[in-house]
């Protein structure tokens, strides 16, 4: 099927499932289970082979709305629509309204703004499905209530202000190389002919990137959005938003590298950003900002593995997009139904959760098992290529990935297992009533079994797997080494099991770790920079607008006529000593003077003076004037007249008795379109509509005062 086709149902999905939920409830988020369902399979089939499909848009521009899926594309694609479909089948029972369309749709508008986005071969394309995502993002946890007011504009400030880096990154994309088209964009040699190019436009998609994926000094806004419901933050997680930025750094990774500033730049904030991801996580108890710590960790991880730009590295950031994609969907999602059963997130609170929910509990220890990696999951295969990518990498980048992530990993298991330990003992939990906990249940076994198995089967995933990292840096698949679950005992294995088990013993001595972590490790938060940041932005709109508060016409039109003043444009009377005709334009006149009228609703519009632009080839009026037929103008009574003919007077001819040639031309021969061929150099004769008045005239070289004679200035 046509990728036009898909991305077309997609968001033909959106008002339908919208009309249909508002009518029958929660229930009818089945139809947009079915159909992405259906685009699941259909892109499936299609397989990562690069295809290219593209429809004019706005042809002046060359912009068109392009859509290229290859590797990369197409296994961002089965993630969007894949976890799209298991969340939106879990938010059938978890949603309650009884008028959901507006839930269902923004999900579902959510979901075809990323699919628009992974399959953008078009620079302009690929901004606005940008956009579509953040304003998507803000609306859902809008959709709260009073309580997501704040953090959904706070979300939008820091994500919007990461649109704005893009659209930098992508004029000068657009200026640098001529074209919009992504694919040709990013091969294009001047990534490696001018480096002050590739290293400005680096920084700009790192920064817009890093604003989406929740980087430090960005990350606040993540768990700050946890306000929105569990669904939301599934899909927000596992496949859309965050991953949005995970592309875009992908997606430039093989023509961002040619830039020194690359590697550094993300490596040195992924491994700050998984250390105190990972650190912030240890600090909570509600399950739920927990794993919102814990999803800006292994963020970080993956943008410092994306800098290490090796083609391991990005096999490994692969492996680990779908690896995160399945544990962190799965545990978002039992936080949905442990809360909706137990009426609480508190860790603290739900000891002994196996004996109430066992089946439950069993999901969220696989869930954890998963994200530590801790063999044999698909966690474990993903940790283990992306220590081996930062150990066997060359430079400093590579250095410094090896220990911050040997670090972060040590972390993510302390906090894996502090998640696990108190649902597996204490004294039963006390459960509400089950209602739709059977779904919900269900969803949540498919991607938490899905995360466990498919790490002995990973070699079902090794085509798409090899595929996106070929498509990233641009290379051939057979250049990307192939996957497997055990490549013998290596240093990454080494590094994998000392980061087990000192991370046990950290979860395990949590009473100390409690302790010590039992305060305020900064002076000021992400959320209270964020949140004066809004608040001066909001405090200077106030300010600007205050003075047009009111109804009086003068407090609004005073800005605008001091604009006018302000940017007029002064009237210059051409003299012969400022601009002197240019040496090639002093033959014999073929210039010409026009007077020209038009008859509009009763008007005579009348141009005074019009002269010839001897450089430009064109006409322009210095001098025009409006007035009625029969009503007295500037210079006098207007007269009512057509032109006439060009006709050819020779101004040597000048043995009359009129005042000026001018006046004689106007006696003998009316108003109309003159051709002067006398010497000296080529002149405009005004004729003037005035009767009785006369003036001082002057030339340009001296010719007598008698003659009304102006010069033609290129000027």
């Amino acid at each position: 099927m046509s990728l036009f086709c898909v991305l077309a149902a997609l968001w033909l999905l959106v008002p339908a499932v919208a009309v249909l939920a508002n009518r029958v409830g929660a229930r009818g988020g089945w139809l947009a289970v079915v159909v992405l369902t259906a685009l699941t399979a259909v892109v499936a089939t299609g397989g990562p082979g690069t295809r290219t499909e593209a429809v004019p848009w706005i042809p002046s521009l060359e912009i068109a709305l392009r859509l290229r899926v290859d590797g990369l594309g197409w296994l961002f694609a089965l993630l969007v629509l894949g976890v799209g479909t298991v969340v939106l089948a879990y938010s059938t029972s978890y949603v309650t309204e009884e008028r959901a369309g507006g839930f269902f749709a923004l999900m579902t508008a959510f979901a075809a703004a990323m699919l628009t986005l992974v399959l953008a071969d078009d620079l302009v394309v690929l901004f606005v499905a940008w956009e579509v995502t953040t304003l998507c993002s803000y609306l859902l946890i809008l959709r709260v209530g009073p309580a997501g007011r704040a953090p959904a504009a706070r979300t939008l400030l820091v994500t919007v202000a990461g649109g704005l880096a893009l659209l930098g990154a992508v004029c000068a994309i657009v200026v640098r190389t001529g074209t919009t088209q992504l694919s040709a964009a990013l091969a294009d040699p001047a990534w490696t002919l001018d480096p002050v190019f590739a290293g400005a436009v680096a920084v700009l998609v790192a920064v817009a990137a890093m604003t989406k994926a929740a980087q430090f000094p960005f990350h606040s806004w993540l768990p700050d959005a946890m306000v929105a419901p569990a669904p939301v933050s599934a899909y927000l997680h596992a496949a859309a938003m965050v991953k949005a930025g995970i592309y875009l750094l992908m997606r430039f990774a093989g023509a961002a590298s040619a830039s020194p500033l690359w590697p550094w730049l993300l490596v040195t904030v992924g491994v700050v950003t998984a250390l105190l991801g990972g650190v912030l996580a240890l600090q909570r108890s509600d399950l739920k900002e927990m794993l919102a710590y814990s999803t800006i960790s292994q963020l970080g991880l993956l943008v410092a593995v994306i800098g290490v730009g090796t083609t391991t590295a990005l096999l490994a950031a692969s492996a680990h997009v779908v690896a995160h994609a399945l544990f962190k969907s799965a545990g978002f999602m039992t936080v949905g139904l442990v809360e909706r059963r137990a009426g609480t997130r508190d860790l603290r609170e739900l000891r002994g959760l196996f004996r109430s929910m066992p089946w439950t509990a069993t999901m969220i220890a696989l869930i954890a098992l998963s994200m530590a990696g801790v063999p044999v999951t698909l966690g474990f295969v993903s940790k283990e290529y992306v220590l081996d990518a930062a150990l066997s990498g060359d430079g400093g980048p590579a250095l410094l990935a090896a220990v911050g992530l040997g670090a972060a990993a040590v972390l993510t298991v302390a906090y894996s297992a502090r998640m696990v330990f108190p649902v597996l003992f204490g004294s039963t939990t006390a459960l509400g009533p089950p209602g739709g906990a059977r779904t919900m249940a269900g969803t949540v076994t498919v991607t938490a079994l899905a995360g466990a198995l498919l790490g002995p089967a990973v070699w079902l995933l090794d085509g798409a797997l090899r595929s996106s990292a070929a498509a990233a840096l641009g290379v051939a698949p057979a250049a990307v080494p192939a996957v497997s679950v055990w490549h013998g005992v290596t240093p990454a294995l080494v590094v994998s099991a000392i980061a087990i088990a000192l991370g046990t013993v950290v979860a395990v001595a949590h009473r100390w770790v409690d302790r010590a972590l039992d305060r305020a490790l900064f002076p000021v938060t992400g959320v209270a920079v964020v949140e004066r940041l809004r608040s001066g932005v909001v405090g200077l709109g106030r300010a600007t607008g205050r003075p047009y508060r009111g109804d009086a016409p003068a407090r609004h039109l005073l800005i605008p006529l001091l604009h006018v003043y302000a940017t007029r444009q002064p009237t210059r009377s051409p003299r012969p000593s400022s601009c002197p005709l240019p040496e090639r334009h002093t033959r014999s006149g073929d210039e010409h003077l026009r007077l020209l009228a038009k008859q509009d609703a009763g008007c005579r519009f009348f141009i005074t003076q019009v002269v010839y632009d001897v450089e430009r080839g064109q006409e322009r009026c210095l001098r025009s004037g409006l007035g009625r037929a029969g009503s007295a103008g500037r210079h006098g009574r207007v007269q009512t007249w057509r032109p006439r003919p060009l006709r050819t007077v020779d101004l040597g001819q000048r043995a009359d008795a009129h005042s000026s040639p001018s006046e004689g031309l106007r006696r003998r021969h009316g108003w109309g379109i003159y051709r002067f061929t006398a010497r000296p150099p080529p002149v405009s004769v005004r004729v003037s509509a005035a009767r009785g008045r006369r003036r001082r005239p002057w030339t340009a070289d001296g010719q007598p005062s008698s003659w009304r004679i102006r010069p033609i200035s290129a000027c």
